[in-house]
């Protein structure tokens, strides 16, 4: 007897949840997940990305259910995901789950804004649309895992499904209904690792795109338009066709007790996840008395995927500096601090930045290959102008759930987002909403603009 398709499966599991209230571990995640992907929102939606698309696709009076995260103007559902998942994708400070090498926030919670913009839904629904959306992406993402990353960028891909899930539940889905919504984001899924490699706005596209895809997915299959059940773990399905042939046995298993998204990595610095534990080493190091200009080499010891996605050696723009370690450890050694300020044009052209940059050396490391990917750690290690060696240790990067950020810190990364579009009042009201949005009646309450 053949085992029934895996979009079946994760579907028969997410209408299940629903016979029981989440639990309170899974809500106080969603919330803060939800203040993250806000942050990175209302920041983003300022950046040209998103305004080219808001300006393509959405003219000033096309009206629509859904709003635009960082104003007031509303638009057409699926252009709504669309802008705000390419908005909270651009800046490199939306959420991962580490497992699945998988940024979770920027499709899942664009979608799902989206359609309870649209359906008037209730706080608690949404965030329960998001819980089971990273439920069922952190789970796919981890069986399709770095044979499917290799080529393919998975919140492109895996993204739009985890959107179609949390879309599938906004809308009251049966089991049949949310597994063809599965089938039909996975055939719409796309995203190449390419495009993280240049100097392009594809990236943030991707998690835009993947969102929309699962808006275009859930509203479908809600209306009865079928997917492929076996679009994920067919022979000609997307684990095939992008990788290899995975067993599938985090998405066939029972959900919880614990709820993935309570294993949400949040970011602290604002630039690739790949780059944090050699940023925490280098701080470790300037903590301890090394200086810049006493540095004479530096050589970050990491997994080998850090490097190949995180290791321009010579950034000429703001973008590529994201994805830079030299740079990044270089920002964290002279300043002392990795931030918004860091990615600036002006910094890319800073001597002392550049002769910083030069001095790093980048080598893989068995020991955290075979951690990866669930934990990200590196080895930093610096001798000094008089030939002393010092060197640190980072087992697991700053925001892993093994090193989480507290509530506090959560709460200013999104200050330091949001006031410059909204202003420190603005920036309030929206905090405020955010965390009272469990018992928010109607999530025209919740304040993004």
């Amino acid at each position: 007897m053949s085992e029934e398709p895996v979009a079946l499966t994760l579907a028969r599991h997410a209408v299940g949840l629903r016979r029981a209230p989440l639990p309170e571990a899974a809500t106080t995640a969603a919330v803060r997940a939800f203040l993250d992907w806000a942050g990175a929102a209302i920041a983003g939606s300022v950046e040209p990305p998103a305004r080219v698309l808001a300006t393509a696709l959405a003219p000033a009076d096309a009206g629509g259910g859904s709003r635009l995260v960082g104003g007031r103007r509303r638009v057409e559902t699926s252009v709504a995901a669309l802008v705000n998942g390419t908005a909270s994708h651009t800046l490199e400070v939306d959420d991962i789950y580490a497992p699945g090498l998988f940024h979770p926030g920027a499709p899942v919670i664009a979608a799902a804004l989206a359609i309870a913009d649209r359906e008037r839904a209730s706080g608690q629904e949404l965030l329960r649309a998001v819980v089971v959306g990273y439920e069922v992406g952190d789970r796919v993402a981890a069986d399709l895992g770095p044979a499917h990353y290799r080529h393919w960028h998975s919140t492109a891909t895996v993204g739009a499904i985890a959107a179609a899930a949390a879309g599938a539940e906004l809308l009251g889905c049966d089991e049949h209904r949310f597994g063809h919504a599965v089938g039909l984001a996975a055939t719409m899924a796309g995203g190449l690792q390419q495009t993280l490699r240049g100097n392009a706005m594809g990236k943030p596209l991707h998690a835009g795109h993947a969102a929309q895809a699962g808006v275009v997915a859930a509203l479908a299959a809600h209306g009865g338009l079928t997917g492929a059940l076996d679009a994920l773990d067919g022979e000609a399905g997307l684990g095939a066709a992008t990788g290899g042939v995975p067993a599938w046995v985090h998405s066939r298993a029972e959900f919880g007790p614990e709820l993935l998204i309570e294993q949400t990595s949040v970011k602290p610095y604002p630039c690739c996840g790949h780059a944090f534990a050699a940023i925490d080493g280098a701080l470790q190091l300037r903590a301890g008395g090394v200086r810049a200009a006493d540095v004479a080499e530096i050589e970050v010891r990491t997994y080998r995927a850090a490097i190949t996605v995180a290791g321009a050696p010579k950034p000429a723009t703001v973008p590529e500096a994201r994805f830079s370690i030299p740079f990044a450890v270089a920002c964290a050694l002279r300043d002392g601090t990795v931030g918004m300020a860091s990615f600036t044009d002006d910094a890319l052209s800073d001597p002392e930045l550049i002769v910083l940059m030069q001095k790093v050396i980048l080598r893989a490391g068995p020991d955290f290959d075979e951690r990866f990917p669930a934990r990200r750690g590196a080895q930093v290690t610096i001798i000094d102008a008089a030939g002393v060696r010092h060197a640190v240790s980072a087992p697991d990067r700053s925001g892993s759930p093994q090193n989480p950020v507290s509530d506090e810190q959560l709460k200013g990364k999104f200050y330091d987002l949001a006031v410059p579009v909204l202003g420190r009042a603005g920036a309030g009201t929206a905090a405020q909403s955010i965390r009272s949005m469990s018992h928010t009646p109607d999530v025209a309450a919740i304040m993004l603009g």
